[in-house]
């Protein structure tokens, strides 16, 4: 009897358990505060946002309702904010945690894996090395950094600590032999110019007409029984995918377009209306340029530290998912900064993340889902008018030793398999919003 009422009341412990997490996980338009996202899923790092089945059961192809193919059609990798600098380990200005050099080494890690797993493509999504960079000596850094700390190259021009940074986490990251997009966040513009990101990351920067360099880009993913792993050489107009599986393309944002950081004082326009937003929207700029001490809401974005999308962009965007919806491809956006007031701190969103919103609602027939940095504890939302998924990535930066963080994700036809490494978090993402009609 005694054995058999323990058997009872752990079913019954395992029933409520289990009920708690239906409750928490399967709401297809629940939004999370990011507090809400971190605490829900520390005990169960697996969960389900659309239908209730666990990432680990939809990466091995389990799926009761439906006989879709196992194999997914695209995987790629995804990582941000590594933010390495060779300086010992410190916090941010809010306190939290940075091992800034561990972050260079999970990075390599997630490479190997990456090649192991021979994904179509890797995107990070920013801030692969630390302002830090640009005052090692005053964080601690090693001495023969602190010497070499400014140098000149042959055009004249200073370069940081940052430069060799940059390199040393790329070299981390070669042991993945196929293509990594990059974007940039504002630890880059802390070191470095836009040119010198174009060398080193080869983000297709282009000049618009007011003379300021701007980095927004496509890239259309080759067919996984085409491509063999193979480097796909041109960003704008890859080898389209087989028609028998969905066409996909990556879509990188510039959220750097608007700001103050590497932008001329005296002539950049697009430096001048950062300066008219924050002017505005901050009563403590420009002194306390990076506070948002005494902003209410979504308010707390008016900081220096982030920016905004220009309307040239904003144009290239409506045509690039035009062309895409007209063309039968289907798009996954990526940035730096977060764009859905739901799925992060508000701290850490694009100025104009409205207009950005407005013009992805309009195409969820072809928009799977936007991934983000910047807000390194991760966040999520799925847009309640729209379907989108927003997904806000946690930071390589802030995980202990030995914990790596970054993920892989699998493209179904009808879902996103996120299989989190480290610190971040699983999920499975219905992409039964797919199915509306196109808008026009």
């Amino acid at each position: 009897p005694l054995r058999l009422e323990l058997i009872i009341i752990i079913l019954l412990l395992t029933n409520h358990h289990h009920l708690q997490l239906s409750l928490s996980f399967t709401n297809t338009k629940l939004s999370m505060s990011p507090l809400q996202h971190r605490s829900s899923l520390t005990t169960h790092p697996l969960r389900s946002s659309s239908n209730g089945n666990s990432a680990a059961a939809a990466a091995n192809g389990s799926d009761d309702d439906n006989n879709n193919a196992t194999t997914p059609v695209y995987t790629f990798g995804l990582l941000t904010d590594i933010q390495h600098a060779p300086i010992p380990d410190g916090h941010s200005f809010t306190g939290n945690a940075r091992y800034y050099r561990h972050a260079m080494e999970a990075a390599a890690f997630a490479a190997r894996h990456f090649q192991e797993e021979g994904v179509d493509c890797v995107v990070n999504m920013g801030d692969i090395i630390d302002g830090k960079c640009a005052d090692v000596g005053r964080w601690g850094g090693d001495v023969d950094c602190i010497i070499d700390e400014v140098e000149t190259n042959s055009d004249g021009d200073k370069i940081s600590v940052g430069h060799d940074a940059i390199d040393n986490v790329l070299q981390s990251l070669s042991a993945y032999s196929g293509r990594i997009l990059h974007t940039y966040g504002n630890h880059e513009l802390y070191n470095l110019s836009r040119e010198r990101l174009k060398e080193k990351l080869g983000i297709p920067f282009t000049m618009e007409e007011t003379g300021d360099l701007v980095g927004y880009y496509t890239y259309l993913l080759e067919n996984r029984s085409n491509n063999n792993n193979q480097k796909n050489e041109d960003v704008e107009q890859s080898p389209s995918s087989s028609s028998s599986f969905m066409k996909l393309r990556a879509l990188v944002l510039d959220t750097y377009d608007l700001c103050l950081l590497d932008r001329c004082p005296d002539s950049s326009h697009k430096r001048h209306r950062a300066h008219e937003i924050l002017s505005a929207n901050n009563h403590n700029y420009p002194h306390e340029e990076n506070s948002p001490e005494g902003l209410e809401g979504v308010a707390n974005r008016f900081v220096a530290f982030n920016g905004g999308v220009d309307e040239p962009q904003l144009e290239w965007l409506r045509q690039t998912l035009d062309t895409a919806r007209s063309s039968g491809e289907k798009v996954i956006v990526f940035s730096h900064q977060p764009i859905h007031p739901k799925s992060t701190w508000p701290t850490c969103l694009v100025w104009n993340y409205d207009e950005i919103l407005e013009v992805l609602r309009s195409y969820n027939d072809v928009i799977i889902a936007s991934f983000s940095g910047h807000a390194h504890k991760g966040g999520y939302v799925r847009d309640e008018e729209s379907g989108i998924h927003f997904r806000s990535v946690e930071a390589v930066l802030e995980s202990s030793p030995p914990i790596r963080t970054y993920a892989i994700v699998d493209v179904y036809e009808d879902k996103l398999v996120i299989r989190g490494e480290g610190d971040c978090l699983s999920d499975v993402y219905d992409l039964d919003h797919m199915k509306v009609d196109a808008k026009v």
